[in-house]
């Protein structure tokens, strides 16, 4: 029986808008490669939608890396006159709006008793913009949706790595096969699978994906 629901963030509560990630680098001069490239045998912490950090962008959402050494690494392969804020802009430039109705889901699973988390690969300057604009007002913190958050940055682990999901079931204090796990990523949704959740791929193409999967799941 489930009794744990356990959600990624981007490509699944939060629309990305990879889009804005191309035309923000552009104003910076820099490749979207820097932020963004794909998976490959010696780098497969996923982002979203198969698409995976490059090696800088790992160490920051594992916490390897602070913000502000973060930022002066980007800065530095930009444009003459670019500044820290000019980053901060385009960095954020891939967080696109969190439908109400899917927090309006998480609070009517809460209602039914389910226990609900997050967990997500993100980083500081991300996770500190997401929370500002949809976790600070209007009944939707952080405390009011969810009982455990669980963020790279903070664990220094990624999904797909086998011991993030045995941390975060640790944590809930529930057994794996009692947590249902949603992710945009498949290679994300199979690492959980292999560690004993239950689990379940979004396809961020389809309409109503999320509200399709918690009534077929549960």
């Amino acid at each position: 029986m489930v009794t744990d629901i356990i959600f990624d963030l981007g490509g699944v509560l939060l629309d990305l808008n990879m889009p804005g990630v191309g035309i923000a680098c552009k104003r910076l001069g820099i490749d979207p490669e820097l932020f963004f490239v794909k998976a490959d045998a010696d780098n497969t912490s996923t982002v979203c939608q198969g698409v995976s950090a490059s090696k800088a962008i790992t160490d920051y959402q594992v916490g390897k890396m602070t913000s502000e050494e973060f930022l002066t690494l980007v800065v530095s392969q930009c444009a003459e006159g670019i500044g820290r804020e000019d980053v901060i802009e385009a960095w954020n430039a891939c967080i696109g709006p969190l439908p109400t109705e899917r927090l309006d889901m998480i609070k009517a699973l809460r209602r039914k008793g389910y226990r609900t988390h997050l967990l997500s690969n993100t980083n500081d300057l991300h996770w500190e913009e997401i929370k500002r604009r949809f976790f600070m007002a209007d009944g939707y913190t952080c405390n009011d949706l969810f009982d455990k958050v669980f963020v790279s940055h903070e664990m220094q682990l990624a999904k797909p790595s086998p011991e993030i999901y045995r941390q975060a079931v640790l944590e809930t204090g529930a057994q794996a096969g009692e947590c249902f796990f949603i992710d945009d990523a498949e290679i994300n949704v199979e690492a959980a699978i292999q560690e004993g959740l239950q689990g379940a791929w979004l396809d961020v193409n389809k309409p109503d994906a999320l509200h399709s999967i918690l009534e077929a799941f549960l």
